[in-house]
């Protein structure tokens, strides 16, 4: 900071984020650091995901007509989601939606924040280029198939 903004009482501003599932403000060494595998493997996470205002309407044509179409969209929505290349940053509410090392998820937080955001967690990546083809294939039948049933019927 120069001297005249110290003077002045200038402050530089503090990084803040999104939690990349909730969209909740995050402010400079807070959050979770995930990977998109991680966040894939959720089944809770595809549960939420697949009733959200954006996808419910798939999600009750997939249930209750047994519309092909809207299954097919809800196999794209995996897809895309799990081909994202970037560290998910997520809240302290959201964690709880994933089955990770929540204190290893927060150094690597913490690295992210560390490097403006440039950081990422080991097995980042496209999630299918990450996980075992068996394990890839499962996740993607149950977010496909079977994410927030119970929500509908």
């Amino acid at each position: 900071m120069s001297f005249i903004g110290k003077l002045f009482g200038k402050k530089e501003k503090t990084p803040v984020s999104q939690c990349k599932i909730c969209k909740t403000l995050l402010e400079y060494n807070e959050g979770y650091a995930l990977t998109t595998s991680e966040v894939v493997s959720s089944k809770e996470y595809w549960d939420h995901k697949m009733v959200e205002p954006e996808t419910l309407g798939y999600t009750t044509a997939h249930f209750k007509q047994k519309d092909a179409n809207a299954t097919k969209m809800r196999g794209i929505i995996f897809e895309k989601t799990a081909e994202k290349d970037q560290t998910w940053l997520v809240c302290d509410t959201c964690i709880k939606q994933f089955e990770v090392d929540t204190n290893e998820a927060k150094k690597h937080a913490l690295q992210w924040w560390e490097s403006k955001g440039v950081y990422n967690p080991p097995k980042s990546g496209d999630a299918k280029a990450v996980l075992e083809k068996d394990t890839y294939e499962e996740i993607k039948e149950y977010a496909t198939m079977l994410a927030g049933g119970n929500k509908i019927r």
